[in-house]
């Protein structure tokens, strides 16, 4: 059996993502949080593509069976991972999967691709080893574009276990075994000092949501000065947006600065207390993790400012999105962030852990309405095009393309 339409060129994407949508349609016993936002906005540029195909083969939390269902010219294949039948997670006194390199997920997504027999395939990230180990087992059969979401091996805050080691080790094998990768400029440079040194390199950005053109951005009343949003934890820079606004509150005391994201309950307890030593709880709000995509932008279109002081980014999603969403951005010039600001100042850069300066650059955001005007509109006008669907699905497409042609010379050859 041979999944999909013949007469198209066959895409794989392996990744794993989820969103509202898709769980309403697949078999669960329970519903997820979504996530990898990134990748239902890319597929929205793939919906009824004349030339390619697009399969997606993605695991899931919750799924009774494995499932399968097309919808806009796009094949979904969810399939359940953990201890087979029962589909629990190993259990941590005999992780089984990290011993054998996830053993059991390879077989499943090598029989799904043998299924589908594409043309090519997209992994979509090399740090998340459950699903990009199986790499190893395709790379010789299949032509294989990797595209960058991050490198785990540059997280230097989560605690170096068992089980980041392993994710270390993987991220370097299915790096090394590749030949074609996509993403942010930046990422290239990494890849040769994680010693692979022949390769091609096709640059392109994940794309904002479609929806956010069509938010209205200039009548909503601003009831934060800064904002951060992302997971909320200490290499995403927690801490140092705290110091920030402690540093702020003193000449702007009625300042106002919210986080939005998912927590632990304990990290969750120690930045409160922390904001409470800093003299600055009464200045905070925690929204949380918002699932619901218009509410989340309702929330975040309230804030003044975005500030990602992050320790270990490539280019951040919600960077794009910000910009796009007329949304001043102060950043650390971590990964690729930087490449924003080629040929005009857009958003506002500092080293990490420039806390001092991160104060400077809001404290004149905040008292300069012109300035501030003027570089949302810059970043704005910038952003709108280069992270859009159309123009970066057609930069994937083309880089297919160009992969396709130097697979024919080679058996031409």
């Amino acid at each position: 059996m041979e999944f999909g339409i013949n007469k198209k060129i066959k895409i794989v994407w392996i990744c794993q993502f989820s969103n509202e949508h898709v769980q309403d349609k697949l078999p669960l016993y329970k519903k997820s949080p979504i996530c990898a936002a990134w990748i239902t906005n890319t597929l929205e540029g793939f919906k009824n593509n004349d030339e390619y195909e697009i399969h997606v083969l993605s695991p899931h939390l919750w799924l009774k069976r494995d499932f399968s269902f097309e919808e806009n010219g796009i094949f979904y294949h969810f399939y359940k991972i953990g201890i087979p039948i029962i589909s629990r997670n190993w259990p941590s006194f005999f992780r089984f999967d990290i011993f054998t390199n996830f053993y059991f997920n390879r077989k499943k997504i090598s029989s799904i691709v043998y299924k589908i027999r594409p043309n090519l395939i997209n992994v979509q990230g090399a740090e998340n080893s459950h699903y990009s180990s199986v790499v190893l087992d395709l790379y010789k059969k299949y032509p294989i574009l990797l595209t960058i979401q991050g490198f785990i091996s540059l997280d230097v805050y989560s605690k170096n276990d068992f089980i980041k080691r392993n994710r270390i080790k993987l991220e370097s094998k299915v790096i090394n075994a590749c030949r074609y990768f996509g993403g942010d400029a930046d990422s290239e440079l990494i890849i040769k000092q994680m010693g692979n040194k022949d390769f091609s390199f096709f640059n392109y950005y994940y794309p904002i949501n479609a929806n956010i053109e069509k938010l209205n951005k200039s009548e909503v009343i601003k009831d934060y000065d800064l904002m951060f949003w992302s997971r909320i934890v200490q290499d995403k820079g927690a801490e140092d947006f705290l110091l920030l606004i402690s540093n702020l509150v003193i000449d702007f005391p009625d300042l106002k600065a919210i986080f939005i994201g998912p927590v632990s309950d304990d990290y969750f307890s120690y930045l409160k207390d922390k904001s409470k030593e800093l003299g600055c709880f009464e200045n905070i709000f925690f929204r949380g993790f918002i699932e619901s995509e218009q509410k989340l932008y309702e929330e975040v279109l309230k804030a003044k400012i975005l500030v990602i002081p992050t320790y270990n980014d490539r280019f951040p999603t919600v960077l794009r999105e910000a910009v796009c969403l007329k949304i001043a951005v102060i950043a650390y010039a971590t990964g690729s962030i930087p490449v924003f600001n080629y040929g005009d100042e857009r958003i506002l850069l500092t080293e990490q852990a420039g806390v001092n300066q991160l104060t400077s650059y809001a404290k004149k955001l905040l008292a300069n309405n012109d300035y501030y005007n003027a570089l949302v509109h810059k970043a704005y006008e910038h952003g709108i095009k280069e992270f859009s669907i159309k123009d970066n699905c057609e930069r994937m497409a083309m880089a297919y393309k160009e992969i396709l042609k130097q697979k024919q010379k080679n058996i031409n050859y």
